[in-house]
């Protein structure tokens, strides 16, 4: 290649080196007003962001507990999700149906069964959908997602206790409820509101008991109570009315305007088939009924003498032992 050839292309080369060279802080400059304007925007956008989180409402996380977190066994809670640890305690309506809740979380295929327990027994009542007890009053079902509920129709006195909800996990985890029974009072009074086991009627005279029943709490609903005469169904000359009792008591009145021996008996009045109170009535006649009523009198009157005398021992102590202190 020839000298001019070279010379020319070495003054091209130079004149796009002296172009660079000229035009590079140009370039420099606007790179950096670029740069200064963006970061104008990005300081910009995180002031907006800042005042947007301020006015966020403050993020709210859920509370775990630390055994789910930390155990995988089965746990009892309650309706509200939380934790049951100890024992339950639950009143049952004398002759209602009862319901008692065992909800289990984290099952995982174990099994719940469900036991009466007692100071020297225990006996199986059920075990997963299954009942093992003969007393068809006893029921289980399950009620999605986690409870195993046991139901008791037709309560009675004698099923107060203590039951337990228990899975088969090593050791066993088990759910105590206590369970105590709610029955009405009942009683058979008499003219003079006293309290009756045992009365001596004369033939031809008039016979009037009355039952009072009290609910076990305000706002329980106890059906009027059924009168019976020997477990039977009274005579027809037996009149039975109900009266307006004061607060919530119901009361019913048995009454039979002259009396005969056949009206001897035993006398019950019940509440449903779960709650009864009985009275022996003894229909007498002539001297037999005399020699009773000066029995019975004197039984009343020797009573209420050794009473008295009592109670006038006990002043004279008294009267006498501050004496003394003083």
């Amino acid at each position: 290649m020839t000298g001019p050839a070279w010379g020319s292309r070495f003054c091209l080369v130079l004149a796009a080196i002296t172009i660079v060279i000229a035009n590079y802080p140009r370039h420099r400059n606007r790179h950096l007003r670029e740069q200064l304007v963006n970061s104008h925007k990005v300081t910009r956008n995180i002031t907006q962001l800042q005042e947007i989180t301020i006015n966020l409402p403050p993020l709210r996380i859920p509370h775990l507990r630390h055994h789910r977190v930390t155990d995988w066994d089965p746990y009892f809670e309650n309706a509200n999700g939380q934790g049951i640890n100890g024992s339950q305690n639950v009143a049952l309506h004398l002759g209602a149906t009862a319901y008692l809740d065992c909800r289990v979380a984290m099952l995982s295929g174990k099994k719940v069964m469900w036991l009466r327990q007692n100071t020297d027994w225990a006996s199986l009542l059920t075990l997963g959908n299954t009942t093992h007890i003969s007393d068809s009053r006893y029921s289980v079902s399950f009620q999605y997602p986690n409870n195993w509920r046991l139901a008791i129709s037709g309560v009675r006195r004698e099923d107060h206790g203590v039951y337990v909800c228990q899975v088969n996990t090593h050791p066993p985890r088990m759910l105590v409820t206590n369970v105590t029974i709610l029955a009405p009072d009942i009683r058979i009074i008499d003219e003079a509101k006293h309290e009756l086991r045992d009365r001596y009627y004369k033939t031809g005279s008039g016979i009037e008991l009355t039952c009072v029943v009290r609910p076990s709490c305000p706002d329980s609903r106890v059906p009027y109570p059924v009168w019976r005469k020997n477990s039977e169904m009274l005579p027809d000359h037996v009149n039975v009315y109900h009266i307006n009792g004061s607060n919530e008591d119901l009361v019913t009145r048995l009454y039979i305007e002259r009396a005969k021996k056949t009206d001897s008996g035993e006398y019950t009045c019940s509440v449903s088939q779960f709650s009864t109170t009985a009275v022996h009535i003894h229909v007498l006649n002539g001297e037999k009924q005399a020699a009773v009523h000066d029995q019975w009198n004197a039984a009343r009157t020797n009573c209420c003498a050794a009473f008295t005398e009592l109670c006038v021992f006990a002043s004279l102590f008294l009267y006498t032992w501050q004496s003394y202190s003083l």
